[in-house]
């Protein structure tokens, strides 16, 4: 959150949607393009942090070109999410039950290519219909928001030692370094989301209240089917969200590939089903954007358990 605060107090996301805008003049085409990158970005990266990156770059846009950027915020939210169910590295649920299951990074992402691809499809078909293919009405550029270039790029290049040391097991020296970024620049500190983190926090306190009264025998059975280790590790991200499910379920055995699949497929639906939801929406800043966000979040959840029963079953 510190280093995207960076790049966005840098003012340097305006001059490139300015950039964007200025070649992709299309609706249709400049939401595909949104939504392609996000779903690359969410593969390499995680989808937090490309929701940190893409998110401010869209309400950047939206103060320069007359765009429905509650539905470019929350079909970018559904992306990520499609993006990160791919990749083993993509999501913390998936980082869990990959070095879990001791698998190959390619297997792991042989099995959820399919499912992953197949709402990639769905996704694209559903931001065709959803954004017209007519012509941006772009606004004249503010001379006066001028770029931080040395702000944007001390953010940008932290990211990766921040990156690797997370993932070497170092993350007190990773939010060491950001606060370093904080010392320079502390007018980041007043515009961190601090309610945000401390959601975060409770989410995991409460998965601990949740488990000393609850098993995951209880609600999985002692030797669960791919099917109902599916539908309740989804049913049960949309009570607690997802990564904390994954945490709570994972101890029960079954399949781990119904167990991933059910647990990413529990990241649409209600908002508190991913905590990338929780994210998006909150940088949002809008009342209404939570409204338009369940309006396609629970068909797309639908839609990813009935792919994901059909593939459990025939694959």
């Amino acid at each position: 959150m510190m280093l995207t605060q960076g790049i966005q107090q840098s003012q340097t996301l305006p001059w490139i949607g300015r950039h964007i805008l200025n070649h992709l003049q299309q609706e249709r085409v400049l939401a595909l393009f949104m939504i392609v990158i996000s779903v690359l970005l969410s593969t390499l990266l995680t989808n937090d942090i490309t929701l940190f990156v893409v998110i401010p770059l869209v309400l950047a846009v939206r103060q320069q070109a007359h765009l429905p950027w509650r539905s470019f915020v929350v079909f970018i939210t559904l992306a990520v999410n499609v993006g990160s169910l791919l990749s083993p590295i993509g999501n913390p649920q998936n980082i869990f039950l990959w070095q879990r299951s001791h698998e190959p990074f390619l297997q792991f992402f042989g099995l959820m290519a399919p499912w992953g691809l197949i709402l990639l499809v769905g996704l694209l078909l559903l931001t065709w219909w959803r954004f017209p293919a007519q012509a941006v009405t772009v606004h004249l550029e503010d001379p006066s928001a001028l770029p931080d270039r040395r702000m944007f790029w001390i953010s940008v290049w932290l990211y990766f030692p921040f990156l690797i040391l997370v993932d070497e097991g170092y993350p007190w020296l990773a939010c060491l370094l950001t606060m370093g970024l904080g010392a320079v620049y502390r007018t980041l500190w007043r515009t961190l989301d601090w309610g945000l983190l401390l959601t975060f926090s409770l989410f995991f306190v409460a998965v601990s209240q949740f488990s000393s009264f609850v098993t995951p025998l209880t609600l999985m059975g002692t030797h669960p089917s791919p099917l109902r280790t599916l539908f309740v590790s989804a049913l049960l991200s949309q009570v607690m969200s997802n990564v904390p499910a994954t945490l709570f379920l994972e101890s029960a055995g079954g399949s781990m590939r119904a167990l991933a699949y059910g647990v990413n497929a529990g990241g649409f639906g209600l908002f508190i089903g991913s905590l990338a939801n929780l994210i998006a929406l909150r940088m949002a800043q809008d009342p209404m954007v939570w409204k338009e966000f369940h309006r396609y979040s629970f068909p797309f959840l639908g839609f990813s358990l009935l792919t994901a029963a059909v593939l459990l079953q025939w694959t």
